[in-house]
């Protein structure tokens, strides 16, 4: 056997040998010749080697997707589906697409056997691929993410294509690939060689392209260094200063030719109060101090400005992220004695700029002397507008115990 017998394999010759169907078969037969799946379903902790990178690439894709509890997500080319599960234990819900029927077989068994902690809000999905067209209703999903898989499609302008279908207006999908020279590795030419499994190079300039051809209004990239970089502490005070060493330079360039995370955007990005992005209010309350008496409302006319990004939410899946006006009890002394213990809807979804204006009773439990009303704003199970930067409006309280009828 000579060495020319070796010859390079060209992803593009690939894709004319080879059907779509053929490579979805070929898909299914690699996870049904594994004898024990163990391993699928353990990442991204089965390698102990791979998992920081597998971690970091995961970090920066749910960091660019910009997901919030109760989103519903497709796990596009979902495999074991261990990444779906990870999803729905941070209260999302997911469909898990694969053109294998028997990797999705492992991840229905790794679901049955390794439930979330906590109640989903709603079962996982499971959707067998048949490599051409998503069999989901159009825009019913928020996000889409393609971890490791976009390589490994021969139809990419289609699936690009279903992608944008299903896609709900402002929805993102987020992809964490390999780079320009993906198939030039040793180990993408023994799968293509050995395997018949296409191993794509990424261009994001043609994906790009594509995109835009189909209505994607925005494609960004994740800055993704190299994690198994060591920099001295003479480097790192060169960063703070900004020099930035070359062998970080080169590190970094080094690193984004060979992987790439970048998303694609449907329409405008509208954040809402499912995630603490983009929240902050103004409010103002007259008067600025209650006299009354023991048992007595605090009465306030109260003016509520959105003054972040982002659209407060009034109603979704078990309250996750809407908005109420809310009450904080502090003595004289801003010692805390009660927190949110009044809360109060705002009755519709408020857009940013929008001001509304709610007269309010505020209820006070204790009997006599001072107290403070902090009146803030909470997205339910997500933040209180103070800790992501905006401020409560401080409400003084005299409560009377003389009775001035007498």
């Amino acid at each position: 056997m000579t060495s020319a017998q070796f010859h390079k394999v060209d992803p593009k010759s690939l894709i004319k040998e080879l059907a779509v169907e053929d490579l979805c078969k070929t898909a299914d037969q690699r996870y049904k010749e594994i004898s024990d799946p163990r391993y699928l379903i353990a990442r991204p902790f089965s390698d102990l080697y791979d998992a920081p990178w597998f971690l970091y690439r995961l970090g920066l894709v749910f960091c660019g997707l910009r997901l919030a509890k109760t989103m519903n997500v497709l796990d596009f080319g979902a495999g074991s589906c261990w990444l779906s599960r990870w999803l729905n234990q941070m209260q999302c819900s997911t469909i898990s697409v694969d053109c294998s029927t028997t990797a999705l077989d492992i991840g229905k068994k790794l679901f049955e056997d390794y439930p979330i902690i906590g109640d989903y809000l709603k079962s996982p999905q499971f959707l067998p691929f048949d490599g051409f067209r998503l069999d989901i209703p159009s825009e019913s999903v928020d996000r889409i993410i393609c971890f490791d898989t976009f390589h490994h499609i021969p139809n990419q302008e289609q699936i690009l294509m279903e992608f944008y279908r299903v896609l709900k207006i402002g929805g993102i999908v987020g992809f964490s690939e390999p780079g320009i020279h993906h198939s030039q590795s040793p180990e993408s030419q023994m799968e293509m060689r050995y395997f018949k499994t296409l191993e794509n190079d990424i261009i994001l300039e043609d994906i790009k392209k594509i995109a835009e051809s189909l209505g994607f209004r925005e494609m960004y990239v994740k800055f993704s260094g190299n994690p198994y970089l060591d920099l001295t502490i003479e480097d790192y005070q060169k960063i703070l200063e900004g020099r930035i060493p070359a062998k970080a330079m080169v590190s970094l360039a080094d690193q984004m030719k060979d992987s790439t995370v970048f998303f694609l955007v449907k329409g405008h990005y509208q954040p809402d109060s499912r995630l603490h992005l983009g929240l902050m209010h103004k409010i103002e309350a007259s008067p600025d101090k209650v006299v009354i008496k023991a048992g007595e409302l605090a009465q306030l006319q109260v003016t509520i400005e959105n003054t972040g990004s982002a659209k407060w939410l009034h109603e979704n899946v078990r309250d996750i992220g809407v908005v109420r006006l809310a009450v904080h009890l502090y003595d004289d002394n801003l010692k805390l004695l009660a927190e949110g213990f009044y809360r109060l809807g705002l009755g519709s979804d408020i857009l940013p700029g929008q001001k509304i204006r709610m007269d309010v009773a505020v209820p006070i439990a204790a009997s006599t002397g001072r107290c403070i009303l902090a009146l803030d704003l909470v997205s339910e199970q997500v933040t209180w507008f103070e800790k992501v930067g905006a401020k409560p409006k401080l409400i003084d309280v005299i409560i009377d115990h003389l009775d001035y009828e007498n």
